[in-house]
């Protein structure tokens, strides 16, 4: 086993099995809860793919999230109520890039790592239990479709990028969720539920040895797909599809968010660089203790829900800074005229040594949580970046990178305003 100490003095321990599979075991002594996830890199972009010697694959998008939803399904009915009988609660979710599977318990924890493993590696997918689940899938999708939140970021990627599927909704459209069928869902679980492309996490007051031993007995054999996935992406463009985007919702208030389109150049050490580059310059722009959060609020342009974040992953990058607002145009003007001040003034030393004290308390009191720990273990893990190096790598950051990245990624000609107004009446 490979060990190594975390920041707060844990030892983490990782070990790659001869089946392919990652573990990740943190001990946590005295505590009684435990916490396990299996994950798979595998997302709803994942949807032109090849795996050694075959031919490439074409399927429609959301498959990676309707899987997600069957694998709980057993022939005579569903794995939660096997969870609750041991007094633990269990879950999924699924993002661009991976899809996991995940319990917590204060007992029994050995039964549900081994349940986990099992039903994760039991596919029961019918032609009847296929149709019904469409129907429950598509009523999600146009659920979600009218929430803010969710549209206006929707909107948002729809107009920055015109072909990569960052575009679509991870569940996938009405139409290609319609077109699913039981082979593609197969088809797609033989290639990305392979060992060799998952990784699971345990995270509690548990025994390392006699963890992974746990695992190696139960782990069931595979007899599918194996080898490195190569995954296929459309050409994007350069530019942003559109400028600017409104609609009409019956909300209260309008719903303001601005993007920037970045190139995904960064990989492995120099990603992980960049997203703490980026994030302290976005705290400079929506940090509640900066200079233009002051601003904003004083001029009634912002609420609470006013902030920023940078997305990357190894294929697609972009930045979005956004909140509730009573007049989105007053707020474009004026934030406008704080970024662009921000990438022609000298960013403050004392600014940034700020932020990364902040960063550096915030990575720190995260090793409390177990849910975020164990799932950012194996994020980090899919996407090569180098995660133990983490707080070296934001000590090392200069005023003069976060300056650079703040010039060079707010592009303006690489942007896009997505705003939601409430719907008018005829009064």
């Amino acid at each position: 086993m490979e060990k190594t100490n975390t920041p707060t003095g844990e030892t983490l321990y990782r070990k790659d099995l001869p089946n392919g599979l990652t573990c990740f075991i943190l001990p946590k002594p005295q505590f009684l809860r435990t916490y396990g996830v299996l994950s798979t890199h595998y997302g709803s972009l994942d949807s032109r793919f090849r795996v050694p010697g075959g031919e490439v694959r074409n399927v429609p998008s959301g498959i990676a999230h309707f899987l997600e939803h069957k694998l709980f399904e057993e022939e005579d009915g569903n794995v939660f109520g096997r969870f609750a009988t041991w007094g633990a609660s269990v879950n999924a979710f699924t993002s661009y890039t991976q899809t996991s599977y995940l319990f917590s318990t204060t007992e029994n924890w050995q039964e549900c790592l081994a349940l986990l493993m099992d039903f994760v590696n039991s596919p029961y997918l019918t032609r009847d239990n296929v149709e019904k689940e469409k129907g429950i899938i598509i009523q999600e999708l146009q659920m979600y479709a009218d929430h803010p939140s969710h549209r206006i970021h929707t909107l948002l990627l729809e107009n920055l990028y015109h072909e990569h599927p960052v575009r679509l909704d991870i569940g996938g459209t009405v139409d290609s969720v319609e077109e699913i069928t039981v082979d593609d869902l197969h088809r797609c679980y033989n290639t990305f539920y392979q060992p060799g492309n998952m990784a699971l996490a345990v995270v509690g007051d548990v025994d390392p040895i006699k963890t992974l031993q746990l695992i190696e007995e139960n782990y069931p054999d595979w007899e599918q797909e194996k080898g490195v996935i190569e995954r296929f992406f459309p050409e994007e463009p350069h530019e942003v599809k559109g400028s600017w985007v409104e609609e009409q919702l019956p909300i209260s208030q309008p719903r303001y968010l601005l993007g920037f389109k970045h190139e995904p150049i960064w990989q492995g050490e120099d990603l992980l660089r960049q997203q703490i580059i980026m994030a302290i310059g976005m705290r400079l722009i929506a940090g509640r203790s900066s200079l233009s959060y002051g601003e904003l609020y004083e001029a009634d342009l912002i609420t609470d829900s006013f902030g920023a974040s940078f997305n990357a992953e190894p294929g697609f990058s972009y930045s979005v800074i956004g909140s509730e607002t009573r007049d989105p145009d007053a707020l474009h003007a004026q934030l406008t005229k704080i970024i662009d001040r921000l990438k022609t003034s000298k960013v403050s030393s004392s600014d940034v040594e700020r932020l990364q004290r902040q960063l550096y308390g915030a990575h720190l009191a995260s090793f409390e949580s177990f849910e975020y720990t164990a799932n950012r273990l194996i994020s980090h893990y899919f996407r090569g970046t180098p995660y133990n190096n983490y707080l070296d790598l934001l000590q090392s950051v200069t005023p003069e990178e976060v300056q650079k990245a703040l010039a060079e990624q707010l592009d303006w000609d690489r942007s896009t305003i997505s705003i939601l107004r409430p719907v008018k009446t005829n009064d």
